[in-house]
């Protein structure tokens, strides 16, 4: 189902609407079964959700994948895509290897220099929480996409602290360090940021629900966990059976991993006027 229509008033002056998407979510067991081999249990899981809710979106073309990283996620929600941008040269050269993108830039995100209005719609998956210059990116957003462009983004949310394992301010300060978070924002915040570069929030969709949320992070803390040197969940992880990967996989395919308004990832679309 969709949510009402809600409005946000970020100024007394300014009101829009967007739909906020809180059907069920699931991912196929294949894919799944893909994911928890390659990143592990609690990655997998992550991965999962965030696969999920882009496979839904129409993507007009050219696609930029901005901080396309390896390429992996983005090799399970498309099959071509023309720009990958990403700053580390060595993972370029793996996302290379998926054979689904035309070019590569290796500059960082604020240094951008395609060409103004010359993209469909830009994509990023979980990169721009890590931004400290998330407004110079954003521009750079605004610029390269043409009129009825639409930028779809996925992000961990502001409740995302409060879902973690241990309930503690340390420990979320530390999970926010080592996972490198900057900004972990309300809707109403990056409808803001947003919205002053003339891009309005179409539609938001939610995922992994407070118990999803707390177990990936307990999986992610079992990650860390050594004995003589070696992480244990580690070591179980790569020796279960085929079987057994099967079996979870099947398992989690059943997972309904979207959440209500309030959620620990969210998928955002927004348009260029």
């Amino acid at each position: 189902m969709f949510m009402n229509v809600r409005s946000l008033k970020d100024t007394p002056k300014q009101s829009r609407a967007f739909v906020t998407d809180v059907r069920s979510l699931h991912l196929d067991a294949a894919t799944f079964r893909v994911l928890l081999e390659l990143q592990g249990p609690s990655l997998g899981l992550w991965r999962a959700a965030e696969i999920a809710a882009l496979r839904e979106q129409v993507y007009e073309r050219p696609v930029l994948d901005l901080g396309c990283g390896d390429g992996l996620v983005t090799s399970f929600v498309l099959s071509k895509v023309e720009v990958g941008l990403d700053p580390d040269e060595k993972v370029l050269a793996q996302a290379a290897e998926r054979g689904i993108y035309e070019r590569f830039e290796a500059v960082p995100a604020e240094e951008l220099a395609l060409p103004d209005e010359s993209i469909g719609t830009v994509m990023s998956n979980s990169v721009l929480e890590h931004l400290l210059q998330i407004d110079v990116v954003l521009e750079q957003v605004a610029r390269v996409l043409r009129p009825g462009g639409r930028l779809l983004f996925t992000v961990p949310t502001d409740a995302f602290n409060a879902w973690l394992f241990l309930p503690s301010r340390r420990y979320a300060a530390w999970r926010n360090r080592q996972l490198a978070h900057c900004n972990l924002w309300p809707v109403g915040r990056w409808v803001y940021h947003l919205r002053r570069l003339g891009l309005e929030v179409e539609m938001v969709r939610p995922y992994l629900r407070r118990e999803l949320v707390y177990a990936w992070d307990g999986l992610e803390l079992l990650q860390h966990v050594w004995i003589l040197r070696r992480r244990v969940l580690g070591i179980i992880w790569r020796h279960l059976p085929r079987s057994a990967l099967d079996w979870l996989a099947l398992q989690a395919s059943r997972l309904d991993l979207s959440s209500s308004t309030i959620s620990g990832g969210r998928l955002i679309v927004a348009r260029k006027h």
